[in-house]
């Protein structure tokens, strides 16, 4: 399949409202100091994962192994949330910036 056709708001898009709906029980989760965000942090491991995979891995963030890695091994920690949404940031930011290119080139 061609990246461009990978790459579609109706491919990508969901990841995006998933995590938005999952980062937002996790900050509710850390404000109040509960222990329960195991289960919510390794849906949201999956979810970049698989997002990872949707889009070939080309466009990882930079240091992603690195930075999973931490998320992996810490994920009840609020640094491990910080840092996957950072992750999420910045696959968005890549994902449109290579739209862009693509529409570009397409024209």
């Amino acid at each position: 399949m061609k990246q461009s056709q990978k790459l579609t708001k109706e491919t990508i898009d969901p990841y995006f409202v998933q995590w938005q709906r999952l980062s937002t029980e996790l900050l509710y989760v850390h404000q109040q100091r509960s222990k329960s965000a195991d289960e919510l942090m390794a849906q949201g491991i999956l979810l970049f994962t698989a997002l990872l995979e949707e889009c070939g891995g080309e466009l990882a963030p930079l240091n992603c192994g690195e930075r999973l890695s931490f998320v992996n091994a810490k994920p009840a920690q609020f640094a491990a949330f910080r840092q996957l949404d950072e992750l999420f940031t910045e696959m968005n930011k890549k994902i449109s910036s290579k739209r862009i290119q693509l529409n570009k080139n397409a024209h």
